[in-house]
């Protein structure tokens, strides 16, 4: 399978001569819908894809191993003070590390992304559970879990290590358990686990073995159609990536490597699972595009149509990571209102504070996918120049 870099990251991703089938679907506005507004927008609410239409079970998994009690780089908690490591004597004259600020931990920077991704997924399309790992793996919420249940799942996670080892092996066989005891549903179900991981495997020892076992759990999860979308942080990883690589190619899914662990907090939020790079709205009668247009995980999406008096055909144009395009119209006739109304005021007044809000998330996430791209380069850098060596193969 090619493994090229994309957005920042590294993604394992179907070859790039193939091109993939594209869909879209609008849920609103429905075609030849009539809008009378005292504002020439309309707002745009629709589904893309690169698989047949369904929705999703995704189990987030967290390593709380003691590096992750280590610096993540960044300022999380956002004092203003960016935590270091300090190596202090602990009992016995054993070195240990600490960060000078615990909240700008690794596993702080975990527990935000976490929520984040909880809070952008759509509980009507996406249900979610939450497993945990160290030495051992714990189920914290099962699949199905409201996202109140999962929050406070991630709340309760103890502020200390799991010391004793990195388990692979046991966190993504405990995550292949949890889907198989989700309640049934009528509907069709893409299974995801998002595994978030700042080091390499080590148990059950030795070190070898553990990562065979990491990749053949993860053959498991391909079995059972359960795609592994990893997020390999800090610079360990990126030096000796392979156990990532083989994991995301035995389950089809996308390895992720974040030289700066910290970015986890604005990378997890933004992944998608459904094989989406963009979607453009654009008013083919006036030549306009869309505005403040947001995309999900779950491959939903939202913004606001320019509209003129009249008929108006609105073009919704998705297309995937591989370059293959969808596009779908719909015949919208609008009439202006008077906007000099109590009623009409107050539409306006709403959508400017909605436009507010979005403008600022639309230029994160500008921010966002410029922080990706750069990220992107240094690491094709990286992996162009690491040579391949012997210790880093995986006996098969």
């Amino acid at each position: 399978m090619l493994i090229p870099v994309l957005a920042g990251i590294v993604t394992t991703t179907l070859p790039a001569a193939t091109v993939e089938k594209v869909w879209v679907e609008i849920e609103k506005p429905h075609d030849q819908a009539l809008v009378k507004e005292p504002f020439p927008l309309v707002e745009v609410r629709g589904w893309a894809g690169t698989r047949i239409r369904g929705n999703h079970d995704v189990v987030l998994v967290l390593d709380r191993s003691g590096s992750t009690f280590e610096a993540s780089g960044l300022d999380i908690d956002g004092d203003g003070v960016v935590g270091k490591n300090r190596t202090f004597e602990g009992v016995g004259g054993i070195q240990r590390m600490a960060v000078t600020d615990p909240d700008d931990s690794i596993a702080q920077a975990l527990r935000m992304a976490a929520r984040r991704l909880i809070d952008r997924m759509d509980p009507k399309t996406t249900r979610m559970g939450l497993v945990t790992f160290g030495r051992s793996e714990r189920v914290l919420a099962r699949v199905g879990s409201s996202r109140q249940q999962l929050i406070e799942a991630l709340d309760g996670i103890p502020d200390r290590p799991e010391t004793g080892g990195t388990y692979f092996y046991g966190a993504i066989i405990a995550s292949i358990k949890v889907f198989e005891v989700a309640p049934p549903t009528d509907d069709k179900r893409y299974r995801s686990i998002i595994f978030l991981s700042d080091g390499l495997p080590n148990r059950p020892p030795p070190n070898y073995f553990a990562a065979k076992a990491a990749v053949r759990a993860a053959q498991h999860a391909g079995r059972d159609r359960i795609h592994i979308y990893s997020f390999a942080l800090g610079t360990q990883v990126a030096r000796n990536p392979q156990v990532f690589l083989d994991m995301s190619e035995a389950s089809d899914g996308a390895l992720l490597l974040v030289e700066t662990p910290g970015e986890i907090v604005d990378f997890a939020p933004h992944l998608s699972l459904t094989g989406i790079r963009n979607v453009r709205l654009e008013n083919v009668t006036t030549g306009q595009r869309g505005r403040a247009v947001r995309m999900f995980p779950d491959g939903s999406f939202d913004g606001f149509a320019p509209l003129a008096p009249g008929m108006n055909t609105l073009r919704f144009t998705a297309t995937g990571e591989s370059g293959g395009e969808t596009s779908v119209e719909h015949q919208i006739r609008f009439e202006k209102t008077s906007s000099d109304t109590i009623d009409g005021r107050a539409r306006i007044d709403d959508l400017k504070r909605e436009l507010e809000i979005r403008s600022v998330q639309m230029q994160l996430a500008e921010e966002i996918r410029a922080r990706r791209e750069e990220a992107r380069r240094r690491m094709e850098r990286s992996l162009e120049v690491r040579p391949e060596r012997p210790e880093d193969r995986i006996p098969k």
